[in-house]
């Protein structure tokens, strides 16, 4: 039997933290005999010499690589570890017996877990794709996550596990006290953020007293869809307190950005900015999520405040919420590195010799 990894869509933020933590990290703490082994959708393969301690092989985009991924499962013995998904192909193949029960491990990240999108297309895709994530051997994921997905597939195997959240050396540091309140409003420039229903929550609950900050340099080619949240922005905000980033920042501008801030407010109805949420409670930061995101179970689990959109909200709650995650030991949260080193190990160990 052996084990190769999945990364099925070319995400490379996403895809980048994995393999670094896989090559710096995991290699060291559950090493096997031969480097693991990785199938990567990338249009910049040379990046990938990055990670020396991994076999990676690399294909153009998505139909390519699980072309691939059918032509290897024709081995029975070969297993597969999905990272994120974001394949149609794979589901396909699960569906119609190419890639068969017992070969397929999936990691959540969340998006293709939940069904978004509007019309007869995608409600078809939609049923197909649910039958398909309950042919799995076991499925990874987020303690929210995972109880969203055992209403549909109750008899599937699942553990928890959390996606590697790069970290900085030093902690974040909160926004000075001086500065007008500032408000960070999503993690992207994706639809899913709702980012026009977002800012009429904050003008209702805030006032217009306030600043708010809109990073949208991600997904690219975006420009309508911006275009609306200006539209609503200077509506709503006619002084211009709003700022829409368009442009894609790195990570240490992310960083000075977060630092700016006194609260994060997300509105996307899933599970999604982990990374961002982690650089929040770091910093102690609270913030704002849908009641509707599935998170609130493992902030909850964990001892850490929730704030919810729906809530009456002001500055006394905020405050309230600040104090209560300084008080928070940053080492003793299980999506917070180290801790979810363990569920990785647990995951590996899993995948790699679980007998099916």
């Amino acid at each position: 039997m052996t084990l190769t990894h999945v990364l099925g869509s070319d995400i490379p933020h996403h895809n980048h933290t994995v393999l670094r933590f896989f090559n710096d990290v995991l290699s060291t703490q559950q090493p096997l005999d031969t480097p693991r082994r990785f199938m990567v959708v990338t249009a910049t393969p040379a990046a990938l010499q990055a990670y020396p301690a991994l076999q990676i092989e690399t294909w153009p985009d998505k139909q390519a690589l699980a072309r691939a991924v059918i032509a290897l499962a024709a081995d029975r013995q070969q297993r597969f570890f999905f990272h994120g998904q974001f394949n149609p192909g794979i589901w396909l193949a699960l569906l119609n017996g190419k890639l068969r029960r017992h070969q397929a491990f999936w990691h959540v990240w969340g998006a293709d877990l939940y069904e978004e999108g509007n019309g007869l297309k995608y409600r078809l895709f939609y049923l197909l794709r649910r039958i398909a994530q309950g042919r799995m051997a076991r499925v990874f994921a987020t303690r929210g996550d995972l109880h969203h997905y055992q209403q549909r597939h109750p008899r599937v195997p699942t553990s928890l596990l959390y996606f590697p959240t790069r970290m900085p050396e030093c902690a974040v540091p909160g926004a000075a006290e001086q500065h007008d309140f500032t408000v960070l409003l999503g993690n992207s420039g994706d639809r899913s953020n709702r980012h026009i229903a977002g800012l009429q929550a904050i003008k209702s609950q805030f006032g217009d007293q306030i600043k708010v900050v809109v990073p949208l340099g991600y997904p690219t080619n975006n420009d309508a869809y911006i275009n609306e949240i200006a539209t609503a922005a200077a509506r709503l905000f006619p002084d211009g307190q709003v700022t829409l980033l368009r442009d894609k920042i790195d990570f240490e501008a992310y960083l000075a950005l977060l630092s700016r801030c006194h609260l994060g407010y997300f509105m996307f109805e899933r599970q999604q900015g982990i990374g961002t949420l982690c650089l929040l409670i770091q910093a102690g930061i609270p913030f704002v999520l849908n009641r509707k995101n599935p998170f609130w179970r493992d902030l909850s689990e964990q001892g850490l405040p929730v704030l919810f959109s729906d809530d009456v909200l002001d500055s006394t709650r905020v405050a309230e919420a600040q104090r209560q995650l300084k008080q928070c030991d940053p080492a003793r949260i299980a999506f917070f590195a180290p801790g979810y080193l363990t569920g990785w190990c647990e995951a590996l160990t899993l995948s790699e010799t679980e007998k099916l």
